[in-house]
Parts: C-alpha cells; structure tokens; sequence
C-alpha cells in the first residue's frame, strides 16, 4: 500500500519476492559505483578521479544531487540518443543536460517499466521527474523531424534518415532498387532519384523508413498533379529541373534562361550537338567536388548520365529539384543561347551567349573575378 492515503507507490502490487529483487539490483549498482570509484581512487588519485568523473557522470548518483524533480519540466531541449547507448549512459546524458535530477530514480523507471530506448533525437524538458522523463520517451511530447533540403542527392538523403535514428538496413530497403511505380507514382524512371520530396517530416516509434519514402513520392506525386504535368512528360520534366537546381542559383529569372540553355543544346538548333555537356551530370556518376569540376577521364565514362558523350538529357534526374526548378523546367524563357557562365558567384550574376566565341569572353570574365579574389583570400 502507498505510505500517503491517495497516493500511489511504483512498488505497489509487487510481491514481496519482487520487492528483494528490486532491493538487491538498487544495492549492487551502488556496490559497482563505489567499487569504481575506489578504483579510480587509488589509480588517479583524487585529481584523476575528478577528471574522471567530469568526462563520464557514472559519480553522481555518490556526489550529485539526491532525489528526484517534480512535474512535466520547463523549457524543452532536443537531446540525441546514440545508437547503441545504454540505459545508464542516457541516464548520464539526461542528467548533464539539467533534465533529470539524478541517474538511479529513472534507471528504476526504466526498469520497472523494461523499456527499450532508441536512438535518435527526442525532445524532453529541463527538470523533469524520472516518470516524466520516461513516459515522454516512450510517448514523445513532439514528434522528431527530418528535413531533406532541397537539390539532395539519394545517398545524401539516405545518410539523414539513418543519422535521424533509422536502421541503415531499412532504409535501403525502402529506397534501393525501388522506383516511383514501387510507390504508386505511375512514371518511368530508373530510380527514386529525384522522386523523394524536400521538405519536413515527422518521425515517430511507429513510423518505418518505408513509411517516410512512401510520404516523400506521395508528396512529389502531389507537386505533378498541381503543376498538371503529364505522367509521360514528368521524368523529363524532373530531370531538367533537376540540372536547373544544381546547375544555377536561386533567381527565378536566371533558372528560367539556364532551362532554355539546357533545351537549346538538346534542339535541333544545337551547337554542341545536341549534347548537353554538364559537368553536374558527370560529378553524379563519380561523386560531386565543391566546384562540380570534372576531369578528362571522367568525361569519358560510358555511363549514360555522361551529357558529354550520350545525347539529350539523362536517364532521370540527379537530385530532388525544389518547387522553383521544376517551374523553370516547366516555364522556360523564351532566347537562343546557348552557354552560360556564373561571372560572379558571389552575387549569382550570370551571363548567357549564343555562341562559342561570346562565351569564351564571359568565361574570361569569371576567371578574372576568381583570381582576384583568390588572392583576396590567400590563394595563388
């Protein structure tokens, strides 16, 4: 029975064969604790073992504060569990983040409760009691987020969702060897490349990563229809936008011309016959610099996302295009050119020539700008 009329016990309805066991667990994680830090005691000395115990917080429960806080906490905080952390080690982690008083009031908890703590971010509040702090982790007070911004590429956006605590087995399962027809997008591309929507998600316990790559095709799938693209038109649609994210900055007007540029090369009217040579499309195959600079030998690959050896646009697209590329693939500017270079990537100015010759003087102009401000920075 609880000690206080109307109270209730965590040890009430426990046998009393339940209640030794209980007992005898508490007595040898002290015992542990203590033997520990004798240890560290006679190995350190007592300079050593402060510094031991600044770096981990297993002395706590012996130096730290007693008891337990009250209530649901204050202001919230974002902790991330580590995959593989144990019971104690978060309890550690709580407890240094000001959100739980002491370690054993929530090992208990945890235990009389045989909880299984994932790894991950969780939001909690500063000075929670132990029962708060574990039914929060057990029913989180807000969902977890995972944001894939905009022009990711697919490994990218697989690194996130397993950084945000999902197993990497099952997020490949959920995206390896998949197209959008595995998600109930009726388009023809060869991957889920360009297909898995950059915005916020919510993740939760119940949640899987097939759950979320079904929410991203649902949410691109919703971008097609609103923008009315024709299911048979939509891979190509994305691929150029695609081209347009990585290949030009954020001005509406400049992405509208570098569209154009694009379908000028792949046209009849082309001028580089009918190839559209983007660096961005080789980096794809073998991995992007900063720069998106390629090299001769990797121009020369066979792949057919080589643009400077296979005709017209690629197979599908190379990233997960914003809601603004896909409007440039889709509203073009109408002109002729068709090169462009970025003269000054500070400010995003761009110029745009229809010929060769025009361009070489705008290529001029950038170099120009990059070795004033190499030096500017040091370089030579």
């Amino acid at each position: 029975m609880s000690p206080f009329p109307g109270e209730f016990s965590e040890d009430e309805g426990l046998s009393r064969s339940d209640l030794r066991a209980k007992k005898r667990r508490r007595m040898l994680r002290r015992r542990r604790t203590t033997a520990i830090v004798v240890v560290c005691v006679l190995v350190f000395g007592i300079g050593g073992f402060f510094g031991v115990r600044a770096a981990g917080g297993v002395f706590d429960d012996l130096f730290g504060p007693k008891g337990d806080y009250e209530g649901a906490g204050t202001s919230e905080v974002t902790i991330e569990i580590p995959p593989g952390a144990s019971a104690r080690s978060v309890a550690n982690q709580l407890v240094e983040a000001g959100v739980i008083m002491n370690s054993e009031p929530f090992l208990d908890e945890v235990e009389r409760r045989d909880i299984t703590i994932q790894a991950g971010p969780i939001i909690l509040r500063e000075k929670m009691s132990s029962k708060s702090a574990v039914e929060a982790i057990v029913n989180p007070i807000k969902p977890p987020k995972i944001t894939i911004a905009e022009g990711r590429k697919i490994d990218q956006i697989k690194s996130t969702m397993v950084e945000s605590g999902m197993k990497a087995e099952a997020v490949d399962k959920a995206i390896d060897d998949k197209t959008p027809k595995d998600y109930g997008l009726d388009v023809d591309a060869p991957s889920l490349e360009g297909y898995l929507y950059p915005a916020t998600y919510e993740l939760n316990q119940d949640r899987t990563a097939e759950d979320i790559v079904s929410e991203m095709v649902k949410k691109t799938k919703r971008e097609i229809e609103n923008a009315d693209i024709d299911l048979d038109d939509a891979n190509r649609i994305m691929t150029l936008a695609s081209l347009v994210e990585i290949e030009s900055p954020g001005d509406e007007e400049v992405r509208k011309k570098v569209a154009q540029v694009f379908l000028n090369r792949i046209s009849e009217d082309s001028k580089t016959g009918q190839l559209l040579q983007s660096d961005a499309t080789v980096a794809y195959i073998h991995g992007a610099r900063s720069d998106l600079t390629t090299t001769k030998k990797e121009r020369e690959s066979d792949s057919p996302y080589n643009t400077y050896k296979k005709k017209g646009l690629p197979p599908g697209p190379i990233n997960s295009p914003s809601a603004g590329a896909v409007d440039a693939a889709l509203n073009p500017t109408e002109g002729d050119w068709q090169f462009f270079v970025a003269t000054n990537p500070d400010t995003g100015e761009t110029k745009f020539a229809d010929t060769y010759d025009e361009h070489r003087k705008n290529v001029e102009i950038y170099r120009k700008w990059l070795k004033e401000h190499g030096e500017a920075n040091g370089d030579k």
